[in-house]
C-alpha cells in the first residue's frame, strides 16, 4: 500500500502512481528532512539547502538544528549501554627473580625494596559485566580475591573496552573508557547499584543477596577520565570528552536495532538494489552493486554499504571498491514501528524514482553522507550532498 506523505506542494493534477509491493506498517511523521545548520559531529560539514519548517521532534535538544546522525557522545553512550559486557584492563605487578616469577605485589617487607627497584606492571585483561548509573558512570561487581581486584588494590588506573558482540573484528565500532576505579561505599549509592545489577543480571544476583556479600564481593565504579572511540575499520577514530558522553542519551532504537538490521539484510536485497539505483547509481556509474547491506541504524537514519565494480585492465581480475553512505529518515524514528515505517518509506521513494515518478519528489531535500571508501581512505570534510 502507498505510504502517505505530507508536503507543502499542491498535489499533482494527475492520478497518483501505483504503489510498490511493500508490507504495511504503522504510520510515522513524514516531514521532509532539511539540511542541518550546524556541523554534523566530526564526519563532515553541512551542505547548504533550502530550510523548511520542521516538527519539534526533528530538532536536536536545546539547539534547534536538524541533525542527520548521532553525536559522538550519543554514539559512545549507545554502544556502552548496549554491550553490558566488556574487557576490564588493570595493571598486574610482576617481578622476575632468581627463584621465579612473582605476581600481585610483594608478600613481605623483605621484598619491598626489590619491588621498588625491579618490579614492573603489565596490562591484564579480564571479562566483566557492567552497567551504567543514571549519570553514565560504569559500575560492576567484582570478587575480592579476583586477580583484577587485587591489581586494583595496587593501582586503581583502569580501562574498560566494549564492542558490540554482533559487530566483531575490526569492522565493528568499539570504545575504551579510561579512568580511576573506586569502591562504592555510600549505602544509598550501593543499594541503588545492587538493585540495578540484580534486575539486569539475575543469574549473577546470588552474591548480592547473601549476607556474607561484603566478605567476598565489592561493587566498583569507574570515574571516567577519557574515552577513545573507533567507529569501524578505516572510518573514524577519535577521543571523546567524558562530559559529552555523560550528558548524552543512548539512542532509543539501540536495544533492537541490530536485530532489525539483521532481518532487513537477509530479506531486503532487492529493495537495497532499488535504493542504490535511485540515489547512488548515477554517481558511481554502475547499475547494480554486490553485497548491499545496512551497517547501522539509529533514530536519524541508516548507513548503507555498497560493493561495486571498478575499471580493470582486460587481462586483470575484476576489481571492486566499497562505499558507505548515510541516508537520513525524513523524521526521527523513536520506536521499532516508526523505524520500520521510515525504512519502508525509503523503499517506496526509491521505487517511485525508479519508475518515472521522480517529479513527485522535486523540491524535497534529503541529505546523504559518504562515510567511507574501500581501503580505509577517509573522506575530507564537506562530503554531505543533498538528493
Amino acid at each position: 500500500p502507498s505510504c502517505s506523505r505530507r508536503s507543502p506542494r499542491a498535489p499533482p493534477s494527475r492520478s497518483p502512481p501505483p504503489s510498490p509491493p511493500l508490507p504495511s506498517s504503522p504510520g510515522a511523521p513524514t516531514a521532509p528532512l532539511a539540511a542541518p545548520r550546524a556541523p554534523l559531529g566530526r564526519l563532515g560539514r553541512a551542505a547548504s539547502a533550502p530550510q523548511r519548517p520542521l516538527p519539534l521532534s526533528m530538532a536536536a535538544k536545546g539547539r534547534g538544528e536538524t541533525r542527520l546522525e548521532l553525536t559522538l557522545g550519543e554514539l559512545v553512550k549507545t554502544l556502552v549501554t548496549t554491550c553490558k559486557i566488556g574487557t576490564l584492563c588493570t595493571t598486574m605487578p610482576l617481578r622476575e627473580d632468581t627463584d621465579g616469577l612473582h605476581r600481585f605485589g610483594p608478600q613481605s617487607q623483605g621484598t619491598v625494596e626489590k619491588w621498588e627497584k625491579d618490579g614492573k606492571e603489565y596490562p591484564f585483561g579480564t571479562l566483566v559485566s557492567y552497567l551504567l548509573t543514571p549519570d553514565g558512570t560504569p559500575f560492576m561487581l567484582l570478587a575480592n580475591n579476583a586477580a583484577h581486584t587485587r591489581n586494583i588494590a595496587a593501582n586503581d588506573k583502569v580501562a574498560l573496552y566494549a564492542q558490540n558482540p554482533k559487530s566483531t573484528g575490526q569492522k565493528g565500532s568499539r570504545v575504551t573508557l579510561v579512568g580511576d576505579m573506586q569502591r562504592i561505599t555510600d549505602p544509598k549509592e550501593l543499594d541503588a547499584c545492587k538493585e540495578m545489577y540484580i534486575d539486569q543480571f539475575p543469574d549473577q544476583a546470588q552474591p548480592l543477596l547473601d549476607e556474607r556479600y561484603e566478605r567476598f564481593f565489592s561493587m566498583y565504579k569507574i570515574e571516567v577520565k577519557d574515552i577513545y572511540y573507533v567507529s569501524g575499520f578505516g572510518v573514524l577514530s577519535t577521543w571523546v570528552a567524558p562530559t559529552e558522553f555523560i550528558s548524552a542519551e543512548a539512542d532509543p532504537l539501540a536495544d533492537f536495532s541490530s536485530n532489525l538490521v539483521d532481518e532487513w539484510n537477509q530479506k531486503r536485497q532487492k529493495d537495497y538494489q532499488s535504493v542504490f539505483k535511485a540515489f547512488f547509481s548515477e554517481e558511481l556509474g554502475v547499475e547494480e552493486v554486490f553485497e548491499p547491506r545496512i551497517t547501522f541504524l539509529d533514530r536519524f537514519g541508516i548507513n548503507f554499504r555498497f560493493k561495486y565494480p571498478i575499471k580493470s585492465a582486460p587481462d586483470q581480475p575484476q576489481k571492486y571498491d566499497t562505499r558507505e553512505y548515510r541516508l537520513g529518515f525524513r523524521a526521527q524514528a523513536m520506536s521499532m514501528e516508526e523505524a520500520q515505517s521510515a525504512m519502508f518509506k525509503i523503499f517506496q521513494e526509491a521505487w517511485e524514482r525508479n519508475n518515472g515518478y521522480a517529479e513527485e519528489w522535486e523540491g524535497d531535500t534529503q541529505l546523504r553522507l559518504l562515510l567511507k571508501r574501500d581501503g580505509g581512505e577517509t573522506l575530507p570534510s564537506g562530503s554531505l550532498q543533498s538528493i
